[in-house]
């Protein structure tokens, strides 16, 4: 009787053990390293609340923005990525099917093969544009993109020749159509893609102490903005080609002046992204309400990017302090 009591126990403790390694193992996502810093930050924001508060385990992959990732979570091999700006991911009219919802507000709607399932907005609200220093726009009397090539000598390097540079979008997955545009509205000027966000930035705050003049592509929010006194040209307000004919080869109708990409971007209401199959799973039911309700501003990132980008903290150390700091900015976040 004793004996079979021990193997009850026994047999009873191996289930409970298996059990618990079952469970550890269900809570376990992939998502991707960002490649630029501000998105980085949204993004181990949640990782952060999706171990410390929701008992997840995330492995963070590498993988480059653009519509390789699109193609790489839809694919599963990766679970979810952070803060896509929609203006730059044109896989998302091709692979997202259902609204982009804004603090209640519909903001988009896209009405693809849903092989991607889009999780929610993350609150970061983002603005694209090509910048000038403040003196040299006072200097050479820029008040628009239409001045640039009276002055394109001035922004010339040996690389561009007899053309102005631009100090364009790094990262070709972005999709900015940088010399497109330029083509487009006759700005005689060479747009020179960097590679990384750093290398572009760099490039700036050079030329921005030497005092030259400059045109940079950038965003906000940034913490280049908190540093240094920039003006935005103006780009044409954006509109897209009527109907929209971007395919899935990447292509779009040439519209000329007309829409895209000659003009600016969308005011961009970034979102995070998933597979679908992933979270259909019960046991990420919690994580795909975590992001339904994760709602991270400009403000917050703001702060965090100056301690990132120019003080060199750790990234992970500035998002706990962060975090330590303001529970009352994500504790609305977290399903009961």
């Amino acid at each position: 009787m004793k004996l079979s009591k021990i193997i009850s126990a026994m047999i009873l403790s191996f289930v409970l053990v298996l059990s618990s390694f079952a469970q550890a193992n269900a809570k376990r996502l992939t998502a991707a390293v960002a490649d630029w810093t501000g998105g980085e930050i949204s993004c181990q924001v949640a990782v952060t609340m999706l171990e410390e508060e929701l008992g997840y385990k995330v492995k963070r992959i590498v993988f480059p923005s653009g519509t390789g990732l699109w193609e790489a979570i839809a694919a599963g091999e990766i679970d979810f990525a952070c803060e896509s700006w929609p203006s730059y991911a044109e896989s998302d009219s091709v692979m997202l099917n259902e609204e982009l919802i804004y603090e209640g507000k519909k903001v988009g709607s896209y009405s693809g093969d849903g092989t991607v399932d889009l999780l929610g907005t993350v609150g970061v609200i983002g603005m694209s544009d090509y910048y000038i220093p403040r003196y040299a726009a006072e200097e050479l009397g820029i008040k628009s993109w239409k001045d640039l090539n009276k002055h394109k000598d001035k922004f010339a390097t040996i690389e561009s020749g007899g053309k102005g540079r631009l100090i364009a979008c790094p990262v070709a997955g972005w999709n900015c159509h940088d010399q497109k545009r330029l083509n487009l509205l006759g700005i005689d000027f060479q747009a020179d893609e960097l590679g990384t966000e750093a290398a572009a930035v760099a490039e700036a705050v050079a030329a921005y102490k030497r005092k030259e003049p400059f045109l940079l592509y950038l965003w906000e929010p940034h913490w280049f903005f908190g540093s240094y006194d920039m003006v935005g040209v103006g780009l044409p307000d954006h509109k897209v080609c009527d109907p929209d004919t971007f395919t899935e080869a990447g292509n779009w109708k040439d519209c000329g002046t007309k829409g895209w990409p000659a003009t600016g971007w969308a005011k961009d209401y970034t979102m995070n992204y998933g597979n679908p199959a992933t979270f259909a799973k019960p046991e990420h039911a919690k994580a795909k309400e975590f992001f339904e309700k994760m709602s991270f501003q400009n403000a917050d990132q703001a702060v965090m990017l100056v301690e990132v980008s120019q003080k060199k903290r750790d990234l992970k150390e500035v998002v706990k302090e962060w975090k330590d700091a303001n529970p009352d900015k994500w504790r609305s976040w977290i399903p009961n």
